[in-house]
């Protein structure tokens, strides 16, 4: 018996041991508990949630994740059109209108795409941006966790989407323009190819209802899908693109973050996120935390 419990002891500390920074503070908010069909994020909800702002588009064009305190994750796509030394990058913030206690802003020092982006059909949708300076943590800005080569994400796995943008085609979020947020169920790939009528590969995930409702909308790319484990927030998509936002049939299509943990890992190669397995059918002893490469 004594070993057992040694075993366990071992496996905890392999499993939150401080080898990886961030995996001490990712994907633990303050709280303990418009995207179209979503409500008001409460303050300090969603402390990784990025907004991008360029003066192309007059501010918020696409969101993001803090995943370190030099770190930010987004979509490849949002980056087409706008020059990258333009855009404001800004943590803390809940409404883009108003008075802005908690906010910092940073520019951009270094943008990463993915060597294998394909903006015909969206694979490989993923950027890393290098802030101009760190951020500290606090309980409004605070790094998510990402999913791990090998975690699971089967069918229904509850999983929650944030944004600034539209909550239906052509329709601007309202005063003050709060930060959105809503749940949607994971819809395995095989399901999504078939409502779809599109090739989704294995570096992108659905997620959405099949009645529609519910989902997100022009302005939410590169923003974070997440999904909670034990007491951990973990990363597992990327808005990347969808159809008429929240028509029925029609799930949104992330970029699968379980995908990338090498080329996040060779990108940055310094101030690394934190990685975690994610499997819901795992209990909470289970986590598990991914290793340097």
């Amino acid at each position: 018996m004594r070993n057992m419990w040694v075993f366990i002891s071992v496996t905890l500390l392999a499993c939150f041991k401080d080898s990886l920074p961030q995996l001490n503070v990712c994907g633990r908010r303050h709280l303990n508990a418009r995207i179209v069909g979503g409500e008001d994020a409460p303050k300090e909800a969603w402390p990784w949630t990025v907004s991008l702002h360029s003066p192309r588009y007059n501010g918020h064009f696409c969101g993001g994740s803090l995943i370190s305190s030099e770190w930010v994750l987004s979509a490849a796509h949002c980056f087409s059109s706008v020059i990258t030394s333009s855009v404001l990058v800004y943590l803390g913030r809940r409404t883009q209108q108003g008075v802005h206690d908690h906010e910092v802003n940073r520019t951009i020092s270094e943008l990463f795409i993915h060597p294998s982006y394909s903006s015909d059909y969206y694979n490989n949708d993923i950027a890393l941006l290098h802030l101009s300076a760190s951020v500290s943590f606090n309980k409004y800005i605070r790094p998510v966790c990402l999913a791990a080569e090998n975690s699971s994400f089967p069918s229904g796995t509850s999983s929650w989407i944030t944004g600034w943008g539209q909550t239906a085609a052509g329709v601007n979020l309202s005063h003050p323009r709060t930060l959105q947020q809503t749940v949607v169920p994971v819809v395995i790939n095989s399901d999504c190819n078939n409502l779809l009528g599109a090739t989704i590969t294995d570096n992108m995930m659905c997620a959405g209802l099949l009645q529609g409702g519910k989902d997100t909308c022009q302005g939410d790319s590169g923003g974070p899908m997440v999904s909670r484990q034990c007491s951990v927030w973990v990363q597992s998509g990327i808005i990347s693109k969808g159809h008429d936002c929240g028509q029925p049939y029609e799930p949104g299509v992330y970029t699968r973050v379980s995908q990338y943990q090498n080329w996040i890992m060779r990108s940055i190669n310094q101030n690394l996120p934190g990685f975690i397995t994610f499997n819901p059918l795992n209990s909470c002893f289970s986590v598990s935390q991914s290793t340097h490469l």
